[in-house]
């Protein structure tokens, strides 16, 4: 009997704790405000923002869902976030243009006293087609340039989530 009651105790803290872990996993894909000294960006729904991952970036996120049809190891979206002393916005477009993407659209915006360019391109990696906009500004002579890459063939509505991210991005 004595053995009945702690299985049943250790089962009832089993289901408890494994309750905690997915609620926890699930809301680390929830829509969140990133912000920083130097930036502020809205990771959308669908989207787990990377801590400590690779230190060449300093923003990190990728979709929770994958592509199919032969893009079955990919994620849809993957965003990054990257800092250069070196160099101007003129440099960083030119490092892209000399890339493995060919650009469709290159814009240059203003937001508060801030310049940016918005470049929209595509790239094909592994026999697998993506659409890559890029955002790129300056900000105390350091270049930021965010990449936001999705399947080419994702649904209107995650388009629009990574249309939304790249337009939240901003330098303070």
């Amino acid at each position: 009997m004595e053995l009945l009651i702690l299985g049943l105790l250790l089962v009832a803290v089993m289901v408890y704790a494994s309750t905690r872990i997915k609620k926890t996993a699930a809301a680390a894909f929830d829509a969140e405000t990133v912000e920083s000294d130097d930036f502020v960006i809205q990771k959308p729904e669908g989207f787990l923002n990377v801590i400590n991952g690779d230190p060449k970036y300093v923003f990190e996120a990728y979709s929770k869902d994958f592509g199919v049809d032969g893009a079955e190891n990919f994620r849809q979206g993957r965003i990054t976030l990257i800092l250069s002393t070196t160099g101007t916005i003129d440099d960083a477009v030119a490092a892209i243009a000399d890339s493995r993407v060919e650009i469709d659209d290159d814009i240059a915006e203003v937001i508060g006293q801030r310049h940016y360019r918005l470049i929209d391109a595509r790239r094909h990696e592994n026999g697998v087609d993506f659409s890559v906009t890029y955002k790129i500004g300056e900000k105390n002579g350091t270049v930021y340039q965010l990449e936001a890459a999705r399947l080419a063939e994702t649904s209107v509505e995650f388009a629009r989530k990574i249309e939304i991210l790249v337009g939240s991005f901003e330098l303070r």
